[in-house]
């Protein structure tokens, strides 16, 4: 490893994109975590920028020391390193924050360690979400947008199994971003333990049709397989002016609305930029109406993939999917 800072970005990520409950993410472009290393007498840990005061510095107890340690397990290094973690994502909001932190510190490590690249894709997955597991709980959607980039469907966890496609750039994301504080451990306690098997059939049909409408640019269709009935009933009354955004989004014009990963958040799809800017617009002022403060942001998703280095060549469309040992997928 070279003496010097070695840096990695990786971007916000939308979880569950409306039905698609801890299966479904799509990173996004304009909000991101750094993680730097660099070789040192011993380990220590460092975090400023966006609610950095909220974010443990003990390196043990940080999402990025967390992973750094699980992958300096996997690959026999023992090298102390000093790691900065500089948030560009909001914790709380729902937008993939700490496993942001947790990718961005495994692409460090590639970076600043080549031969770890034989952990492949999986191990680099499985890695980070030993970080996620610390914060968030053991969920892969999150750091798998992190990691892959683009839209990302995960079918399985034991074992992964995975699809990676990019989006079209003509679906745009309007996003606005409340100033509420929510933990994920908080907002799946409100989960509800049985759902009607007609809405769990609704949800799986939206689910397949959301996953090709992304896949064809289809804004239109994207926006309107949004509609989760499983798990953003239970949880839309925890964000202060929910209703209030939704309806201003489709007022403005937006394809679709639901709530980015466990909230505070909020996004719509839309066909341009500007349609989706207005909708962000929007979307933030019916907040405020509400007397909570909320950032715009229009954007796309981001097509890039941080973990080309060990990704499959085929960058814009892959999967992981390892010979089925028996007829059943675990989760």
């Amino acid at each position: 490893m070279a003496s010097g800072w070695v840096h990695a970005r990786a971007p916000a990520t939308i979880a569950n994109v409306g039905p698609g409950f801890d299966v479904f993410s799509l990173a996004v472009r304009g909000l991101s975590d750094d993680v730097a290393i660099r070789p040192a007498n011993e380990d220590s840990l460092a975090v400023t920028g966006l609610g950095a005061g909220s974010i443990p510095t003990e390196f043990a107890h940080n999402t990025a020391g967390i992973v750094i340690e699980a992958l300096r397990q996997r690959t026999h290094v023992r090298q102390p390193l000093a790691v900065r973690v500089q948030k560009g994502i909001p914790p709380g909001r729902g937008l993939g924050s700490s496993a942001a932190s947790c990718a961005a510190a495994a692409l460090a490590f590639l970076k600043a360690f080549p031969r770890s690249r034989s952990l492949g894709v999986q191990g680099f997955i499985q890695a980070a979400v030993e970080g996620e597991a610390s914060v968030a709980g053991r969920h892969y959607d999150n750091v798998a947008g992190a990691l892959l980039g683009g839209f990302v469907a995960i079918a399985s966890t034991e074992p992964l199994v995975l699809a990676r496609e990019s989006v079209s750039p003509r679906i745009a994301i309007a996003i606005a971003i409340p100033d509420v504080v929510l933990k994920t451990a908080d907002m799946r306690r409100l989960l509800p333990e049985t759902v009607p098997l007609r809405d769990a059939v609704g949800n799986i049909g939206r689910a397949a049709t959301l996953a090709l409408a992304l896949s064809r640019g289809d804004a239109a269709l994207a926006g309107r397989c949004l509609e989760d009935r499983l798990v953003e009933p239970a949880r839309s009354a925890a964000i202060p002016g929910f209703e209030d955004a939704r309806a201003a989004a489709l007022a403005a014009g937006a394809a679709g609305f639901a709530m980015s990963g466990s909230g505070s958040t909020v996004f719509a799809l839309a066909s341009t930029r500007v349609a989706a800017w207005t909708a962000a617009e929007r979307m933030c002022k019916a907040f405020e109406s509400g007397g909570h403060r909320a950032d715009p942001l229009a954007t796309t998703v981001d097509n890039s993939t941080p973990l080309a280095a060990v990704a499959p060549k085929a960058l814009s469309r892959f999967s992981i999917a390892p010979p089925p040992r028996d007829t059943s997928l675990g989760r």
